[in-house]
């Protein structure tokens, strides 16, 4: 076997640029963006939104994403994870504004001290003159969701009694949605009301089997968890309740078994604010912004809602389970 002595010598030339150029290159500063969320980042919600993070992060070489949040929703723990967070000092944090009043004191002296911050899934919905100065805000408009569910419910009739089942009680996001269905609801003259199911799935079903059983003419339910749904239906089941007759289920979020509900008719549709997109293009924009010095889109960068009934389920299987919606 020949050796072309004048081809092996450039070669090794070029390794060693290429050598020389990634050594270079890891000198450079690597920017360190952590993305906090209210969480539980065990959730299969979450665990979407940190997929979208992550891919972003892993795109650039010079660019490190720590994603971090309560292993169950917890507001105490979620600001101990935001200080920890900014005590770190990162070149950008990406977060949900999940309580904007308990934020203020913390997020308002960092933004004012340099520090890029990103707002996504849940926004300050304050008066624009009183909201935390985030560069920008990816994610849902709360209050928009609840008009959808109870508009989509609406078109499929007419509830006697609805309820929204607020898993996440002090989420001001969570509860805006509420606000969205009853009010909505109550224009159309339904009956309508938020229950507070806690942070427990268990204890949450057992809450709203109690309520029905209390409240007989209830028919109309929004859920803005997947969790507590998958937990409510077998639930109000083992009371003979017929779901998907008796009771109707509007839901929030996307599942491998909420789509199994909307396919066998438990679940009327489900709404998708596309979480993948908010892990995404907040770690993006923060970014472009602290690299390049990009001004990132207006507030709000709307990722949803986008409704999902059986028709686009067999589309949406394989990216479900693949964890991108």
């Amino acid at each position: 076997m020949r050796i072309n002595l004048g081809k092996l010598v450039a070669v090794l030339v070029l390794a060693g640029m290429l050598v020389a150029g990634v050594a270079a290159f890891a000198a450079e500063k690597t920017y360190t963006i952590y993305v906090v969320v209210h969480g539980g980042i065990a959730d299969p919600f979450w665990k979407v939104c940190e997929k979208g993070a992550k891919d972003a992060g892993a795109l650039y070489p010079d660019l490190k994403v720590i994603y971090t949040g309560p292993a169950a929703f917890n507001l105490e723990e979620f600001m101990a994870d935001i200080n920890a967070a900014i005590a770190s000092k990162p070149d950008a944090l990406v977060c949900t504004l999940t309580a904007p009043e308990a934020m203020d004191e913390v997020l308002r002296p960092a933004i004012a001290g340099g520090l890029p911050v990103v707002a996504i899934n849940a926004p300050d919905l304050r008066p624009v003159d009183q909201r935390i100065p985030v560069l920008t805000y990816v994610g849902e408009d709360s209050y928009f969701i609840g008009v959808t569910a109870a508009t989509e419910t609406l078109k499929r009739f007419t509830p006697k009694r609805a309820i929204y089942l607020n898993h996440h009680p002090g989420a001001r996001n969570i509860e805006e949605r509420g606000a969205g269905y009853v009010d909505t609801m109550k224009a159309h003259g339904v009956t309508a009301e938020q229950v507070n199911i806690t942070e427990d799935p268990i204890k949450g079903a057992e809450i709203v089997a109690a309520y029905v059983k209390a409240h007989p003419d209830t028919d109309a339910i929004f859920c803005g968890n997947t969790q507590r749904t998958e937990t409510v239906i077998p639930r109000l089941e083992a009371e003979g309740l017929t779901v998907g007759k008796d009771i109707k289920i509007a839901q929030m979020d996307i599942s491998p078994k909420i789509l199994d509900y909307i396919k066998e008719g438990k679940v009327m549709f489900t709404m998708d604010q596309q979480q993948y997109l908010q892990g995404y293009l907040g770690v993006l924009f923060a970014y472009l912004h602290v690299k390049f010095g990009f001004t990132p889109p207006p507030a709000p960068v709307s990722t949803g809602p986008a409704v999902i009934t059986a028709e686009d389920i067999p589309q949406l299987m394989e990216l479900v389970e693949e964890q991108y919606r």
